[in-house]
């Protein structure tokens, strides 16, 4: 049977009809073979020209449509679904751009006239290779994973526990929290920090949707969006959750004493512990590394100590497998060492401190009670702040440091009224509206900012440090008692490990990879699996959290409960008699779409993570990939229209 092609020029009001020749437009094509009818219309998007459209295709029975008119960006999905309301495939539909392309950009009407007509006789040549595609749908498990129990991570979890679904939150530490537990006050309000974290801890260990996995780590992922499967190790706790009431009976008659890493090594802690109090969940740890009876030695203090019979040598680490439809990474970051810029002193003198441990100075958690002490314990009478620890080795400004350094000038002054306070920097990095007020009142409260050229050198000279600079070209020099450093921030350890595991890759400093840095920057190229907070770059507080919302509406808006999931119609496929097995589409694939049949020895295409983005087509030597809807024939075809 021949095909009966309809084409409908859109005047869009003056926008084409006065710029452009439509009517000649539609009495060219009427006598194209195949094409039933052509006709124009002077709205072909309003109500009224979408009802014009559907009669049309049912009075004509046709087979095939062309629209001439705006940008297919536009109103390309509406037009598609008109045709499948009134009955054909929205594939069989092509849509060319006669207002941007044409009546936009060519002053003389005669000119643009002959150019909109070739480019309805291009889509006329290409909508007869067309071919329908059905849409395909699966069916989803709408449970979530989050990786990384910070401030991102735990708004994303609770953004996500709803009705009808169950979110996973998995951290490595044996607590929630992440870096922001290890505050006092926060900017930009500078509020406390545990008073604004402890209410969502306490919200995600209470709520029967969420399953907390504290001490662990993801070690498998397969599966795709909709239907992922994870191996989850949870390691051995050698403490139970369940017998475990957090009476901290334990603590003091364990013999062993290590360097505590929440108090960035400031203070002491047990074999067993909890990294700070209040940590939730509220059931300490045996670091098995350091306890006597799990290196093989005599010792049960601990177990002895215990009223609750909560001790359990015996533990062992669990593989839980989990079936999820989305993954959340939150994990994180870390801040730069400075012990490789050896000029600076740091490891090598007492009292030069990075900012985390002056944080941890300043917390009443911490190992001073709160108390800004010296190593003899006594209070500082000068302080120097160094910033951008960090940037030039690492090659990029993380954003958020100068604005901790100057919440700590803030709190120093408030806990040492007599306190000198030295801020060297190179830039100041001010890019919200409360930065700057709050760098003022730190001006106003008598902290000194000095710019220098980012050469800072620290020295010891009697018990005094000295910070030599340059500044105006000009070599000087300060003594002070105590040098904070404001490092860098840069990615956490694991995030190597994390991209290898789910095959998504990193950026050039080695963070997370974004789909899109401005439209998409919570998404992986992987599909169904996001990302929020500093693993994909440095951010504070208010940006991370707000990243981990975005993250968990994108998957709030796809994955629902009861629903299925719509695939990409528009994927590639791979024709088997042509496919010689070299594997550079695997290779070459940014989505992890392709594989390897080993049984068949050809690539095979996962319609559930391609994207259609058309690499494989590209790449391939045998021309075995094909792209639907975006085959080679359609776009020569095409081209040939435009070209006569």
């Amino acid at each position: 049977m021949a095909e009966r092609i309809g084409v409908y020029v859109c005047k869009c009001g003056p926008n084409i009809g006065d710029k452009i020749d439509v009517d000649v437009i539609v009495n060219d094509v009427n006598s194209i073979k195949n094409v039933a009818t052509a006709k124009s219309h002077n709205l072909l998007c309003s109500e009224d020209g979408i009802k014009f459209l559907k009669s049309e295709i049912e009075k004509e029975k046709l087979s095939r449509v062309v629209i001439a008119a705006c940008t297919p960006k536009m109103y390309e999905q509406k037009f598609m679904k008109a045709c499948e309301e009134a009955g054909l495939n929205p594939y069989l539909m092509q849509m060319t751009n006669i207002r941007e392309q044409c009546a936009w950009v060519t002053p003389d009407k005669t000119a643009a006239t002959e150019k909109a007509r070739s480019f309805v006789i291009a889509a006329i040549n290409r909508v007869l290779l067309q071919e329908p595609i059905e849409k395909k749908e699966i069916d989803i498990q709408p449970d979530v994973l989050v990786v990384g129990g910070g401030v991102a991570g735990m708004e994303a979890t609770l953004t996500l526990a709803q009705k009808g679904r169950k979110v996973y939150l998995v951290d490595k530490s044996p607590c929630i929290g992440g870096l922001g537990a290890r505050f006092e006050e926060v900017y930009q309000t500078m509020e406390c920090a545990p008073c604004m974290l402890a209410p969502e801890m306490q919200d995600i260990l209470q709520k029967e949707n969420i399953e907390t996995l504290t001490h662990s780590e993801i070690e498998d992922v397969v599966g795709s969006y909709g239907n992922f499967s994870v191996k989850i190790r949870k390691k051995a706790r050698y403490v139970s959750e369940e017998a475990c009431i957090g009476c901290g009976a334990c603590f003091e008659p364990c013999p062993v004493e290590i360097s505590n890493e929440f108090d960035e090594g400031l203070s002491k802690r047990k074999a067993i512990y909890l990294p700070f109090a209040g940590a939730l969940p509220n059931v300490p740890v045996i670091d098995k590394d350091n306890c006597k009876k799990l290196k093989g030695e005599e010792c049960n203090a601990c177990e002895q100590a215990c009223p609750f019979g909560a001790i359990n040598f015996g533990d062992e680490d669990k593989i839980i497998e989990k079936q999820v439809g989305a993954i959340i990474l939150a994990t994180g970051s870390m801040l730069f060492d400075p012990k490789s810029i050896p000029t600076l002193g740091y490891g090598k003198f007492d009292n030069v401190l990075t900012g985390l441990q002056l944080e941890r100075l300043n917390a009443s958690n911490g190992p001073t009670s709160g108390k800004i002490l010296l190593k003899n314990g006594k209070e500082p009478k000068s302080i120097a702040f160094i910033y951008c620890v960090g940037r030039k080795e690492k090659g990029y400004c993380s954003g958020v440091c100068c604005m901790y350094s100057v919440k700590l000038a803030h709190l120093l002054r408030d806990k040492l009224p007599d306190v000198k306070i030295y801020n060297f920097y190179t830039d100041l990095c001010l890019p919200k509206k409360e930065h700057q007020r709050l760098y003022n009142e730190a001006v106003d409260k008598g902290a000194k900012f000095i710019r220098s050229d980012g050469t800072e050198n620290v020295t010891r000279v009697g018990k005094n440090l000295v910070v030599q600079y340059k500044t105006d070209s000009t070599k000087k020099k300060v003594s002070v008692d105590m040098v904070v450093l404001a490092s860098a921030v840069e990615p956490d350890e694991s995030t190597e490990k994390i991209a290898k595991l789910l095959d998504i890759p990193l950026d050039e400093q080695g963070f997370f990879s974004e789909e899109h840095v401005l439209m998409k920057p919570f998404g992986t190229p992987l599909e169904g699996v996001f990302i929020a907070g500093s693993c994909q770059g440095p951010k504070d507080i208010a940006d991370a959290v707000a990243q981990g919302g975005a993250a968990a509406g994108r998957i709030l808006s796809k994955l629902i409960p009861g629903e299925k999931l719509e695939l990409e119609p528009k994927v590639a496929e791979i024709d088997e008699d042509l496919c010689s097995g070299c594997s550079t589409c695997i290779t070459l694939c940014p989505y992890s779409a392709t594989h390897r049949d080993e049984e068949k020895k050809i690539a095979v295409v996962d319609d559930a993570l391609c994207r259609g983005c058309g690499t494989c087509v590209a790449a391939c030597p045998t021309g075995a990939a094909r792209a639907k809807h975006f085959t080679k024939e359609q776009i020569f075809a095409e081209i040939k229209g435009v070209a006569k």
